[in-house]
């Protein structure tokens, strides 16, 4: 066993279809994962203000709080792990869940094995340095946390480097840094940015695209953030590094 996981992953399941949720518990439990299913927020929240784990899974249609707000909740808990797992596929949804910080989002259904190796993907993410304690997260916690990355403000779509600097995007130049800001450190493709931009992929000219790329990045530069963190993906698409 990797010596970044631990010997029992602790895992909090939230879904409201008791039978999926009693399959994906026993299933995650054969699998060497201790896992606690719950139909909805209230008896997530009671269960954490009583102990603890290190991810949380949680379904978007939910009664009551929906997953999205569990997460908005969540999210101040930086050494807890969020994972989506819910049948809303939309492009917008899974940006949406990322830009709430979820380290995963995954579609149903999916196989308990994969959403296992997922979880497991996860805390070794979180907990990258196994010299970290538990005294070192919770004063970590305590501070606020600094941009040391590349984001995407709300509200004024304004894009920000690490030292703060701002430049407020074009709605061309947003729907494109929404999608590659979100899947960060991964590699987006082509044609997945071209419906982000709302163009059907078989009528878009792929010139477009490089052209709002090569001004953005120009316009980047002239504003005082530096080299946009944008790399090309031969034959492929483009990833962000934040």
């Amino acid at each position: 066993m990797n010596p970044n996981i631990p010997q029992k992953l602790r895992v909090f399941l939230i879904e409201d279809t008791l039978d999926l949720q009693e399959e994906m518990v026993f299933g995650l439990t054969s699998l060497g994962l201790q896992v606690s299913g719950f139909g909805d927020a209230a008896a997530l929240y009671r269960a954490l203000a009583v102990g603890s784990c290190d991810i949380v899974v949680i379904d978007v249609g939910l009664p009551g709080e929906d997953g999205f707000s569990i997460a908005r909740h969540l999210r101040g808990n930086r050494a807890l792990g969020l994972v989506f797992l819910t049948s809303r596929a939309s492009l917008d949804d899974r940006l949406h869940g990322l830009e709430l910080g979820a380290d995963a989002y995954l579609v149903k259904p999916i196989d308990v094995r994969e959403l296992a190796a997922t979880l497991q993907a996860v805390y070794r993410r979180l907990h990258s340095n196994p010299a970290r304690g538990a005294q070192a997260i919770s004063a970590v916690q305590q501070l606020p946390a600094p941009v040391l990355r590349w984001t995407l403000t709300p509200g004024d779509w304004a894009l920000r480097n690490p030292q703060g600097v701002e430049l407020v995007v074009s709605e061309t130049e947003r729907r494109f840094l929404r999608i590659m800001v979100a899947a960060s450190g991964q590699v987006v493709e082509r044609e997945a940015l071209y419906a982000a931009c709302g163009k059907d992929i078989d009528d878009y000219d792929p010139h477009r695209l490089d052209a709002v790329i090569s001004r953005l990045r120009k316009r980047t530069e002239l504003a005082g953030l530096g080299s946009l963190p944008l790399q090309s993906v031969r034959g492929t698409g483009y990833v962000f590094s934040t």
